[in-house]
């Protein structure tokens, strides 16, 4: 059992593989996530066997709905046949999840940041009224308040970007050069780590496209400063060298921008989690940066790649992310279950090899 017989055109382009070369092969050995369930609704019995399942294909993390039809033979013998179904539902996974943090991200705003201000406002005022007048423990007084006053800080940027991710507005689109926001966003950064070297090549061309100037400064913000943070995670004898390097220009009609750090790199296990909310690598980081960047990029109707830096670029070491924009960018329509078209939908059929 599961020798493949039949591979559709659209199962060659979803899972990225040749129906010539996988015809007569075993399922489990062309393709083992999906063999596995193929094995289990075998066994089962069932005469309709479903599980969601996630692997790589085409170099990204996708999730697969697959579904095992057991078909009994024409001639009314024992002998089966199975219909392997698989469609890819990663864009719908990803807006449940986007919408299910967005509640979570206001309720958590809500709740928290009430009592933050007269929290920060009593330590404040602490300080002031008997700062002066306490000569015991003066350092650790300080010290204890400080503290306070600059946690409820971080609390409230916390929040902050809570607030933003739940409240992200739409878009509004004018025609505009992309170069301007990639420069305005750099700059800022830049100023504020002269510990880093700073590349630049945005080529000659502008970059002319129907986009919102603040949202997408907003998100090359987010990618750069993702950028610094992930030199600051490497030992201080591996940082001397720090150097963020953005790339901007066209590739096949659409814009690309590439933001290339030698920092720490992406992990390789569950790197296109690092896209949703809450996901983070780092001790203080919300993880709500890069799924505000996905957020702004695909509601311009782009795309967010985290891929490893190419290996011209300091050995390799560190994160290459990608922005990838049509020319004349829509406002991009949330994905439905529904209504999908052939390439997004695959049949395998697999018999006994008969």
């Amino acid at each position: 059992y599961g020798i493949i017989t039949i591979v559709n055109r659209s199962a060659e382009t979803m899972l990225a593989i040749s129906a010539s070369a996988a015809l007569g092969q075993n399922l489990s050995a062309v393709l083992p996530h999906v063999g596995r369930v193929f094995e289990i609704g075998r066994k089962s019995g069932k005469p309709v066997y479903r599980e969601q399942v996630t692997f790589y294909r085409g170099g990204a993390e996708r999730t697969f709905n697959v579904q095992i039809t057991i078909e009994a033979g024409d001639d009314g013998s024992e002998e089966k046949s199975y219909v392997v179904t698989v469609d890819d539902i990663t864009d719908l996974v990803q807006a449940q999840r986007s919408s299910a943090w967005a509640d979570v991200a206001r309720r958590i705003a809500h709740e928290i940041k009430n009592p933050l201000t007269p929290i920060q406002l009593s330590a404040e005022r602490i300080k002031r009224r008997y700062g002066k007048v306490i000569t015991e423990d003066r350092e650790v007084f300080d010290q204890c308040t400080d503290t306070i006053i600059r946690q409820v800080e971080d609390i409230g940027r916390m929040v902050d970007e809570f607030s933003a991710f739940a409240r992200m507005p739409k878009p509004e689109m004018k025609a505009i050069d992309l170069r301007e926001s990639l420069r305005e966003a750099s700059f800022l950064v830049e100023v504020s780590r002269s510990d880093i070297a700073f590349e630049r090549d945005f080529g000659s061309e502008p970059l002319k496209g129907t986009f919102d100037s603040r949202l997408m400064a907003q998100a090359f913000g987010n990618v750069i400063k993702n950028a610094a943070e992930a030199i600051d995670g490497l030992e201080a004898k591996d940082r001397s060298d720090g150097t963020i390097r953005i790339q901007a220009g066209r590739q096949n009609g659409a814009i690309r921008i590439d933001v290339i750090d030698n920092g720490r790199g992406l992990p390789r296990e569950n790197r296109q989690r690092l896209l949703e909310p809450y996901m983070t690598t780092r001790e203080k980081g919300t993880g709500l940066g890069l799924a505000i960047v996905k957020k702004i990029v695909e509601d311009h109707g782009g795309r967010l790649e985290l891929n490893d830096a190419p290996a011209d670029f300091h050995g390799g070491r560190g994160a290459m992310i990608s922005i990838i924009l049509p020319p004349a960018s829509v406002v991009a329509t949330p994905p439905r279950g529904e209504g999908r078209n052939e390439h997004e939908r695959e049949t395998e059929k697999v018999g006994n090899g008969v």
